[in-house]
């Protein structure tokens, strides 16, 4: 069972990434409009890192007693290490003397948003389950 979901989440990350990549580039390329940064890496690093914390509060949740009350704070907590991870991952981006403008900022936050989303809706049930 751990691994048919594990399964299904890898599947459906993957298919995120690769649809919201491509219908975002698809818009950029029409608008003739060009970033500073790589947009694939961001969709990259957004969905893997979706899958590792899905994967793991699946794993949590099958597998110890101990957390399985604590699984919303460890969202939290996990959500933390995400934006620093980013932050240290897209440093030359984030903190750099480049201006960004307003279009390349949407851009940064388009793939987060749509990672966020599905990992909320994925670790929602995960936490309805255990109830």
């Amino acid at each position: 069972m751990l691994q048919k979901k594990i399964l299904q989440y890898t599947l459906l990350c993957a298919l995120v990434l690769i649809v919201g990549y491509f219908v975002h580039y698809s818009i950029l390329t029409y608008f003739q409009i060009e970033h500073p940064f790589t947009l694939w890496k961001i969709y990259l690093f957004q969905g893997v890192a979706t899958l590792i914390l899905c994967a793991s509060f699946e794993v949590i949740s099958q597998k110890s007693q101990k957390f399985k009350d604590q699984m919303g704070f460890l969202y939290l907590g996990a959500m933390v290490l995400k934006v620093i991870l980013f932050c240290g991952f897209f440093s030359s981006i984030l903190f750099s003397t480049l201006v960004l403008s307003k279009l390349d900022s949407l851009s940064l936050l388009i793939p987060i948003f749509i990672f966020l989303f599905l990992e909320v809706v994925i670790i929602v049930k995960i936490l309805n389950r255990n109830i």
